[in-house]
C-alpha cells in the first residue's frame, strides 16, 4: 500500500532478503530467526513497537493477497509465512500473552495446501476478494505436518485433522502416536527446555 510509512516498508524487505538469504537449504526457524538476527539491531525502533509491527503485518498480507491473486503461490506462502511469525513475535516478546512461539503454526502455512493459504489471508483483510477463491477450495483437505524425521508420509504432510501435538511442550506435531514414539529421543532435549519455559512464564503470569 502507498500509504505504509517508507521505514516500514524497508524493514519488511530487509527481513524478506535476509530470509530469502538463508531459505536454500535450512528449515523455516532457522530462516526466519536468522531474518530477526540480520534486522534487530537496525530497525530495533520497529522490532520493539507493536504498532509498528502491526503495521508490516498489514503490508505483507496486503502483498500476500495480491500474489495469491495473481496465482503466485509460492510468494504469498512466504509473505503468510512472515505474517505468522510476526504475530507470534508481538505475543510472545511484545504483549507477553504466549510463553513460546508456535512453530507448528508457522509450519501450517510454509508447508500449507491452498485452502490453508486462502483461509489464512481471508481471515485477516478487510475486503472479500478472497471470498471466491475460498469458495472453490473449501473442501480440499487442510495439511498438517509430521515432526518424526523418519515419518513414512511423504515430506511429512499428513491431514491436519489427522495430526496431534505434543502434550508436554506443544510446540511439535506428529501424526500418530507411533511417530512420536520415534522421535522421542531427538525431541526430548528441546522439550524439556519449552517445558522449562513454560512454567517459567506461567509462573511470572501468576505473581503479575
Amino acid at each position: 500500500p502507498s500509504n505504509v510509512a517508507p521505514d516500514i516498508v524497508t524493514f519488511v524487505h530487509a527481513f524478506e532478503d535476509a530470509y530469502f538469504y538463508e531459505a536454500i537449504g535450512a528449515n523455516i526457524s532457522v530462516c526466519l530467526i536468522a531474518a530477526e538476527d540480520a534486522t534487530l539491531e537496525k530497525f530495533a525502533d520497529v522490532w520493539d513497537d507493536s504498532a509498528k509491527m502491526e503495521i508490516a503485518i498489514s503490508f505483507l498480507l496486503c502483498t500476500g493477497t495480491q500474489f495469491f491473486l495473481e496465482g503466485n503461490y509460492a510468494d504469498a506462502r512466504h509473505s503468510a509465512v512472515i505474517t505468522r511469525y510476526f504475530e507470534q513475535r508481538i505475543a510472545v516478546g511484545l504483549k507477553q500473552t504466549q510463553a513460546l512461539v508456535n512453530w507448528p503454526k508457522i509450519n501450517e502455512v510454509y508447508e500449507g495446501d491452498v485452502h490453508t493459504l486462502v483461509k489464512f489471508f481471508r481471515k485477516r483483510i478487510p475486503c472479500s476478494c478472497l471470498d471466491e477463491k475460498y469458495e472453490e477450495v473449501k473442501d480440499v483437505a487442510k495439511m498438517g505436518f509430521c515432526y518424526n524425521p523418519e515419518c513414512s508420509a511423504p515430506l511429512g504432510k499428513v491431514e491436519r485433522s489427522k495430526t496431534m501435538y505434543c502434550s508436554r511442550c506443544r510446540c511439535v506435531t506428529y501424526c500418530s502416536p507411533e511417530c512420536q514414539k520415534a522421535d522421542w529421543k531427538l525431541h526430548r532435549p528441546s522439550c524439556d527446555e519449552c517445558v522449562a519455559r513454560i512454567a517459567k512464564f506461567d509462573t511470572k503470569q501468576q505473581n503479575t
